[in-house]
């Protein structure tokens, strides 16, 4: 406080709030990943709370009256806010800097075939395709060396009559094919051994 000509008393508090607030950042736009530095001088301040609030969230961090940061701005909505809130003499004063977060620019590849050629999205669609029926079909093979025999001839039965049944649900006249071929099958297993 300070006093007047008169011996009145003059509060001056808000306007040194104001001069006691210093709170700057090193960079106003960033890319995803990139890290920025922040400062404050709140000398003065009896409570220092810094907040950073990205569109999802808000975090509040207590900090020193004075002191720097950095934070790496990973998520965002676009812009991130930086807020530091100073307690002096029971009164909350409040600062807020925003930093623009651009999205990291997105890379299309293209894929190239073993001759060099490129190769476009069905015929990648396709490569998963036969990659992930390969890797099943050597996961079942590995299963079925695993079994019994009996339990291996009963597996193969099983996955033939449920073919045969979700096939006569789809195609009724069909039906009677499929357990044709079940039937030669097993007149084929029967007669090897």
């Amino acid at each position: 406080m300070a006093y007047g000509s008169r011996g009145t008393v003059l509060d001056t508090t808000k306007h040194m709030d104001k001069q006691r607030m210093i709170f700057e950042i090193d960079r106003h736009t960033v890319t995803e990943g990139d890290v920025v530095e922040v400062k404050w001088d709140c000398t003065g301040s009896e409570q220092t709370t810094l907040t950073l609030d990205n569109g999802f969230r808000a975090t509040d961090i207590p900090v020193e009256p004075i002191g720097t940061k950095r934070f790496r701005l990973n998520r965002s909505k676009g812009r991130t806010r930086l807020t530091i809130a100073v307690t002096i003499a029971g009164k909350t004063h409040r600062k807020t800097v925003a930093v623009r977060v651009k999205k990291i620019p997105t890379v299309k590849a293209e894929t190239i075939d073993h001759r060099g050629r490129r190769v476009g999205a069905v015929g990648m669609w396709w490569k998963r395709v036969v990659t992930k029926w390969q890797d099943i079909r050597a996961k079942i093979r590995l299963a079925m060396q695993s079994m019994p025999e009996r339990k291996q001839m009963a597996l193969k039965m099983l996955t033939l009559i449920g073919v045969a049944l979700i096939l006569s649900a789809i195609w009724p006249r069909l039906y009677g094919a499929v357990l044709m071929v079940v039937i030669v099958y097993l007149m084929v297993v029967l007669l090897r051994r």
